[in-house]
């Protein structure tokens, strides 16, 4: 039996299927279970093997050299039109086994090259903040610029103030 993650769970019980969720990092899980739920979803995924799987709208971005979603690209297809961000990709750039390489952003791409493409007014769920990567840099990030954020398992829920 798959266990679902946390995350997943969080998001199903405590958002109405009315909410648009933007997911950053699609994938079998969370992309299925969302697609299910919401009435209306945006996924944005570098790998061609996770994209329109269980919807259609998915936003194929190709990841920099440096492990982020190529920002001006990512400009391009973000919608305007979504009430929850959802930061679960790129997994560390790279397929498993994940190794970390402290010379490039990974996650934290997210506020260290495109801040100013996303909304300030929506909650956030960072998931994998218990990994020992920049996760935790987007939290700290985002308790700096006015979000509160309340750990919650393996992932953290951030709400602006």
């Amino acid at each position: 039996m798959t266990r679902i993650p946390d995350f997943i769970k969080y998001v199903v019980n405590n958002y109405s299927p009315d909410e648009i969720i933007l997911e950053i990092g699609a994938g079998y899980g969370s992309t299925k279970t969302f697609s299910e739920y919401f009435h209306k979803m945006y996924s944005v995924e570098n790998n061609h093997k996770y994209c329109n799987l269980y919807h259609d709208n998915y936003l194929q971005v190709d990841l920099a050299e440096d492990g982020w979603y190529d920002s001006s690209k990512l400009e391009l297809v973000l919608p305007d039109d979504y009430t929850i961000l959802i930061l679960d990709g790129p997994l560390g750039g790279c397929d498993p086994p994940f190794i970390k390489k402290d010379d490039k952003p990974f996650r934290s791409g997210f506020f260290r090259k495109s801040w100013d493409l996303f909304k300030k007014d929506v909650p956030i769920i960072v998931d994998d903040t218990d990994r020992d990567w920049h996760e935790r840099d987007v939290v700290s990030f985002l308790e700096n610029n006015n979000y509160e954020c309340e750990k919650k398992g393996n992932f953290h829920l951030c709400l602006p103030r």
